[in-house]
């Protein structure tokens, strides 16, 4: 969450991992119909926007078919366990100092929910700041529920750990996952979700520092609501609450996801990606890069975009089926997609990972979804031919002095990189020809030395 300045300040104090359900076994309560479940850490400088959505979950509150439960955990102050009565925030038990950044705390109070707080369904809610899957003197800080008193966080991969765990403590799929936080509906983070949750409820874009509007969102609610509906009820609520509604005026995005839906949407990423590595579209790419939706984060882009943008610049049969897969696949996974503001009206709901300047953040190979799929690979194969043409483009223009630029850095280049470099210029030299005999001298010396 949210749109205020941060992020991770590391102070002395070291937070506990005492397990929340641990201290707290009991009889298990007869399951509701539903329960919110909001995991609060409010350990930073959204301290005050986290006390407010509890007030406006209370204007609603529990009933006999609904429970919500808050775990909150306070900047420079203790955590909480409140059950959210209609007009009340009750305070069931002090938990002392937690570290909300610690993803065993998450499954930890998944386990409490069950024990105290059973239901037929479960929304889980990660209320925080968020940053999707940002780069720090190139130190990856990705991720969800940023603790500023432990300076912790639950990264990506750890995400998917927890909620397995969580799946096997509830028996089944989270019903519904929201993220309260920034820049978390992303290709990445959803396939961080497959398998152990049906819907995910987030935002491409910031969100404003208010949130979600709860009081707006728990009206749609009822006992009967599936949660494909309650999922696309609170995305309708979410960003009418920011078209002068009832938390102003703001630039928003909200979308849901049917997370199995998305396995499409992986297997058309990778016909993508392998488009886009058969031909030479860099030049395409990168005009696209320059239209396509952006977010706080300019390498975060709408997927659903990029694709409609390259359709339109590559003739390609193959890029064409890909991009019409994309976009046809990433229309039926988002089964409800809103925004408020011009600057948001190419959001169609989920973004992907793609630097302008091809260069990915170290750890991004790390995560499940580039394991699993070419996505990662297409970004490197994109930034190897872009700096070939970079090269050639010089050595056409018998300036050389882009070559000359390259070999003197060729130690900081990927090997593949280096390899393909000499490859395209092989071709340029001694296939197509044409070049002056001065310009072919030099260029062959300056091989030599790519080659040692």
């Amino acid at each position: 969450m949210k749109r205020v300045s941060s992020i991770i300040a590391i102070l002395l104090a070291l937070a506990t991992v005492t397990p929340l359900y641990a201290e707290d076994a009991t009889v298990a309560a007869s399951p509701k119909e539903w329960t919110l479940a909001v995991f609060l850490n409010g350990d930073n400088n959204l301290d005050p926007f986290g006390v407010e959505d509890m007030e406006e979950m209370a204007k609603v509150g529990s009933n006999d078919w609904l429970n919500i439960v808050v775990l909150i955990d306070r900047e420079n102050g203790p955590a909480t366990l409140n059950y959210i009565e209609k007009g009340n925030i009750k305070k069931v038990k002090d938990m002392g100092e937690l570290d909300m950044g610690d993803y065993k705390q998450l499954v930890s109070f998944a386990k409490l929910i069950q024990a105290q707080y059973p239901a037929k369904r479960y929304v889980l809610d990660i209320w925080n700041h968020g940053s999707g899957w940002k780069n720090a003197d190139k130190k990856v800080f990705r991720g969800v529920s940023y603790d500023d008193q432990s300076g912790n966080h639950i990264t990506t991969n750890q995400l998917t750990t927890a909620l397995k765990e969580i799946k096997g403590v509830w028996g089944h799929n989270v019903d519904i996952l929201n993220f309260d936080a920034c820049l978390m509906q992303m290709a990445e983070v959803l396939y961080a979700c497959r398998g152990t949750v049906d819907y995910v409820i987030a935002s491409e874009e910031t969100e404003p520092g208010k949130g979600a509007p709860y009081d707006d969102i728990l009206k749609t609610l009822t006992q009967s609501s599936t949660a494909e509906a309650f999922a696309k009820s609170w995305v309708k609520a979410f960003v009418a609450s920011y078209q002068n509604g009832s938390q102003g005026s703001e630039d928003c995005t909200q979308s849901a996801v049917k997370v199995a839906e998305m396995e499409k949407v992986y297997d058309a990423i990778n016909g993508f990606a392998k488009a886009a590595m058969g031909g030479k579209f860099t030049p395409q790419f990168k005009q696209a890069l320059i239209k396509v939706q952006k977010f706080a984060y300019p390498e975060n882009v709408d997927l659903v975009h990029l694709a409609t943008l390259l359709k339109t610049a590559i003739s390609e049969t193959g890029m064409q089926t890909a991009c019409d897969k994309i976009i046809s696949t990433a229309k039926t996974a988002v089964i409800a997609n809103a925004n408020a503001g011009y600057s948001m009206k190419n959001a169609k709901g989920i973004a992907i990972y793609l630097p302008a300047d091809f260069y990915l953040e170290s750890g991004y190979t790390n995560l499940e979804f580039a394991k699993a799929t070419m996505w990662d690979e297409m970004v490197v194969d994109l930034g190897k031919k872009a700096t070939a043409a970079t090269v050639i483009g010089s050595v056409e223009s018998g300036d050389l002095s882009e070559l000359r630029k390259f070999v003197a850095n060729a130690a900081t280049y990927d090997p593949e990189v280096t390899k393909f470099v000499i490859q395209e210029l092989n071709y340029r030299l001694h296939t197509e020809g044409g070049l002056p005999a001065s310009v072919v001298a030099e260029v062959t010396a300056l091989m030599g030395q790519l080659a040692r």
